[in-house]
């Protein structure tokens, strides 16, 4: 869990009120829901900003009720918000884009949204290595359309690894994206939400080098949980 490794005060110290119930607990939860759906880093005063920002309590009463919810997990939430969106087909396609960001950024340190051909996607740079991301809320996911015109603008790039991220693919969707990559040079990679996730959560408990997690998500390959568990090593 993130947003309590940097607490405010009043999380140290021991609550002398009972814990909210009725509209307030609702509202509460329900901030606490929206921000950790896009935004599950964000702590102290800025954690406070969002919470009003969402509308459904103001900054003072998200700051009063806050050390209740120490038990909220904002990681778990969002990892299960992104989990949901993968099932949700081109309806979720935004908000599923916007997620995979905000994990990439997680990952890598930078990570913008921007146009990759007919579509929108994702780039990322640390240091010397970039990358593009191509993200897709899709069960059985596999190339065609405007999917493969977008790896197609993506090579344009010649970017260090072009990644795939879609609930799962279909059986053939990493040979057929070998085939479309070569002799470019780029490696291709098909990335699971799941393990998109694992990654993630590996990322913020061990603090691997952004340049080990780029290597992996430029394997050129579909991603496997032996991927992700070596980011755990320590260097």
């Amino acid at each position: 869990m993130i947003w309590f490794s940097s607490p405010l005060e009043a999380l140290r110290r021991h609550p002398s009120r009972s814990r909210p119930a009725g509209d307030d607990h609702v509202r509460m939860r329900q901030a606490l829901q929206r921000v950790a759906a896009h935004a599950p880093h964000l702590g102290g005063s800025a954690l406070l900003d969002a919470l009003a920002a969402t509308g459904c309590v103001d900054r003072a009463t998200a700051a009063r009720l806050l050390p209740w919810y120490r038990d909220f997990d904002a990681d778990r939430y969002f990892a299960e918000h992104l989990r949901r969106l993968s099932f949700r087909g081109a309806p979720a396609a935004e908000e599923f884009r916007s997620s995979v960001r905000r994990a990439v950024e997680d990952l890598v340190g930078s990570a913008d949204l921007g146009s990759v051909g007919p579509e929108e996607g994702i780039r990322f740079r640390s240091g010397e290595h970039e990358g593009v991301v191509l993200a897709y809320p899709e069960v059985g996911f596999s190339l065609g359309g405007k999917s493969r015109e977008s790896v197609a603008a993506a090579l344009e790039e010649m970017p260090d690894a072009l990644v795939i991220v879609a609930r799962n693919f279909q059986e053939g969707t990493a040979a057929h994206l070998s085939g479309l990559l070569s002799g470019s040079g780029v490696p291709g990679t098909l990335v699971t939400v799941n393990l998109l996730l694992g990654i993630r959560a590996v990322a913020i408990r061990y603090q691997p080098a952004p340049e080990r997690v780029i290597a992996t998500l430029g394997a050129g390959r579909l991603l496997r949980s032996t991927d992700v568990a070596l980011l755990g090593n320590r260097e």
